[in-house]
């Protein structure tokens, strides 16, 4: 239970293998040299990651740039490298023989020019099994970076409203989107609370692209409240401890 609670290859085939959730859940396969080279030839931009990571930790994006080239972007640093094979070679020296996926980028749109996620906390209570959307918050990545983890980049938190009003896709209808997300993130609660019985609180990581589609970009079953409790309003991160508590 504990060892699949943090491997985020099974929270992907519990997600992905559910009818009403496949088409929410980019692509994404255990990393080696023919699904890097697929999938990288499929999309052209590629978030590889590991299975077991946590708070941002290890992840990459691999861009093609044209003419054989692919920039490798981890933390605030671009690399740029010539040919598929030469890119995967150069991502396994660096992560030696860990666990890693491979998934479809989620082109997000951006806020002050960085691209957000979100971080959305779905809870019941001890004896209930109504599902609750107790917090939402986007986060935007540091100056450089591509990973919004807030600790890791420096990055910028927002409450969803009004992320979404100073954003590039400010033209949709905030409260329609943040509609979806929560019908989505409810399905999806329910979905991973059948294989883990008990389990009364989920974390998923959302985005959305820049026509306002949505995308579960993964699934934790230990989520922090670290993002809510650095909001000025403490509203969201009261309400989560709550739920927590009872």
């Amino acid at each position: 239970m504990a060892s699949a609670a943090k491997d985020k290859w099974y929270k992907y085939l519990l997600l992905r293998r559910h009818a009403s959730l496949r088409s929410y859940v980019p692509e994404t396969k255990l990393l080696d040299r023919y699904n890097f080279s697929k999938l990288l030839s499929k999309y052209g931009h590629v978030i590889v990651k590991p299975v077991w990571g946590s708070r941002g930790r290890g992840i990459f994006q691999v861009s093609w740039v044209g003419n054989h080239e692919y920039i490798v972007h981890y933390e605030n640093k671009r690399t740029l490298v010539r040919g598929r094979t030469n890119t995967y070679h150069y991502i396994r020296r660096k992560i030696g023989n860990a666990s890693y996926m491979i998934q479809r980028r989620i082109t997000r749109p951006t806020i002050n020019k960085r691209p957000f996620d979100m971080r959305v906390i779905i809870q019941r209570r001890i004896n209930s099994s109504v599902w609750v959307v107790t917090g939402k918050v986007i986060k935007v990545a540091g100056k450089g970076y591509f990973v919004s983890n807030n600790t890791r980049s420096k990055g910028t938190l927002y409450h969803f409203k009004s992320g979404i009003r100073q954003s590039s896709i400010r033209h949709l209808s905030a409260s329609a989107l943040e509609s979806h997300i929560d019908r989505v993130s409810i399905r999806s609660a329910k979905r991973l609370s059948t294989f883990f019985p008990g389990h009364r609180i989920y974390g998923l990581d959302i985005g959305i692209d820049r026509k306002g589609r949505v995308g579960i970009i993964e699934a934790n079953l230990f989520p922090a409240r670290s993002h809510f409790r650095k909001l000025k309003d403490k509203t969201m991160y009261h309400r989560i401890t709550d739920y927590k508590n009872g």
